[in-house]
């Protein structure tokens, strides 16, 4: 535990000497910490039996998952929608009226940059 806390001291940016992680590492050892913290989390865990839950969890949902083949039908169904979604674009921006549409924006685009030229050189003659 206490390896921890250096660690992510570490990580963060703190500078520590090598005494001072030889003393955190004596601390541990004498007040046993770690050992400490480690057994109160088994115990708690016999206690309430989470690991046969978290176990039995686990189990249920891997059954489900093999019964009724969610992983797989949530794959195919992700790679269809995005071969369909691909295809669609591929056909709009294939289109003769997007082709059409695309040059009709451009053309307005042009007069109205040649409109706003044209007014702004008037501007400046008077």
């Amino acid at each position: 535990m206490a390896q921890e806390v250096v660690k992510t001291m570490l990580a963060k940016g703190y500078v520590l000497s090598k005494d001072a992680l030889a003393k955190a590492k004596d601390f541990d050892e004498s007040h046993q910490v770690s050992a400490t913290a480690t057994a109160k989390v088994s115990e708690l865990s016999q206690r309430i039996g989470l690991t046969d839950k978290i176990s039995a969890g686990i189990g249920a949902v891997k059954s489900v998952d093999q019964r009724y083949n969610v992983s797989e039908t949530t794959i195919a169904a992700a790679s269809t929608a995005g071969r369909s979604v691909a295809a669609a674009a591929n056909s709009v921006v294939n289109s003769s009226y997007f082709s059409k549409g695309a040059l009709w924006v451009s053309g307005a685009l042009t007069r109205a940059a040649q409109v706003a030229s044209d007014l702004g050189t008037r501007r400046d003659r008077q």
